[in-house]
């Protein structure tokens, strides 16, 4: 079995890349795949840290772009909007409080921890809290690969480049008190008053409505789908995470040489974030143009809408990787399930191979293959 499934990747990648080891994107005339994110420089608030990647600095990953940050207990990003993309976050480690707010007046407040996410749509103001006792870690992605933090619209930077009278007359305060408020966007801050108990946590106008629809989703404690061999895959779509209905998240995880099987999505591109571990990424582009990259922990790969690609652990522990989509139906095609499709004349014919060793080829869905 090895024997065929090793010819039939060399099959598809017509120029035989697949060497178990990483080569250059770019000598295969192809774009970078992959970004070595966990190399780039944090910068550094009063409270927390962000790096951003987007189309900018990795040019293939039109689609979406990404943020990590980190937020100190009772540090907070302040209130803001995103008019051009929405914004979904998976929490790696600690605890936050997001608090959004929609167009029709309903609010959201709540906590998410390690293995939850939050799905903002554009336009909708928010805000998050670094809750303690330890360091919060989050990543953040949005479905506009030219995304960058700086454009951000935040509440202080807009009072402070609004005229003071205008201010004063909008919120009810005196000049005087207008020019307590911030000169400049803060983005990150770190001033009393800590949060407190979520359950003493309330509007300020108490009549607000709280919002019908959850916005937050408990991802790491979804069932694990398509267990082979310690291998596996949860995920939140629209169907199991109504509110993100343009954007699916899920985590790959893969023992130890394990393959996540060779497959597309007709509907999506996928954005990867490696959690733990390492792999390596294959991806074929059509026109016998394929790559295969390397990523470790911290790092971020892409695959455009529609390419073929596969992921395999190439690490000695378990790797977990996030992956994003751009669509809020999760759609895939494996290989295994599209031969099986079809007639044994068929895939005999097209791979020029005896009918015989066309029917040692799987007949079941594998998203899976163990080493």
């Amino acid at each position: 079995m090895r024997r065929v499934l090793g010819f039939l990747f060399a099959a598809l990648l017509t120029v035989g890349l697949w060497t178990g080891a990483a080569i250059s994107a770019q000598a295969a005339g192809l774009p970078a795949f992959a970004f070595p994110f966990s190399k780039q420089p944090l910068t550094r608030y009063d409270g927390g840290t962000t790096k951003q990647v987007g189309t900018y600095n990795f040019p293939v990953s039109e689609a979406m772009a990404g943020v990590y940050m980190t937020l100190e207990p009772g540090a907070l990003r302040e209130l803001h909007w995103h008019a051009f993309a929405a914004e979904w976050a998976y929490v790696i480690e600690g605890r936050t409080r997001i608090t959004l707010t929609s167009p029709e007046g309903e609010v959201q407040i709540a906590d998410v921890d390690a293995g939850g996410l939050w799905y903002f749509p554009k336009g909708w103001g928010h805000s998050i809290e670094g809750l303690g006792p330890g360091e919060a870690k989050f990543l953040l992605v949005f479905n506009d690969g030219s995304f960058k933090e700086g454009s951000t619209f935040s509440i202080t930077g807009w009072i402070a480049n609004t005229p003071v009278a205008w201010v004063s007359q909008n919120l009810g305060l005196t000049p005087k008190q207008v020019k307590e408020l911030p000169d400049r966007q803060v983005y990150i801050t770190r001033k009393p008053p800590r949060p407190g108990p979520l359950a003493e946590t309330v509007s300020r106008d108490p009549s607000f409505k709280r919002m019908t629809e959850s916005h937050v989703f408990d991802l790491g404690g979804q069932p694990e789908q398509s267990r082979e061999d310690g291998s596996w895959l949860k995920i939140a779509s629209a169907q199991e995470f109504p509110a993100s209905f343009n954007m699916t998240g899920a985590i790959v995880h893969l023992e130890p040489g394990a393959l996540r099987t060779m497959h597309w999505h007709p509907n999506a591109a996928e954005w990867q974030y490696v959690l733990n571990g390492s792999y390596d990424l294959s991806v074929f582009a059509s026109e016998g143009q394929a790559s295969v990259s390397r990523l470790k922990r911290g790092d971020v790969g892409y695959v455009p809408r529609g390419y073929g690609h596969a992921l395999m652990n190439t690490s000695s522990g378990a790797t977990d990787v996030l992956v994003v989509f751009d669509s809020g139906s999760y759609e895939a095609i494996n290989l295994n399930d599209w031969l099986a499709a079809n007639p044994d004349s068929v895939v005999a014919n097209n791979f020029e191979i005896p009918r015989s060793l066309a029917q040692q080829l799987p007949k079941r869905n594998a998203d899976f293959a163990p080493n």
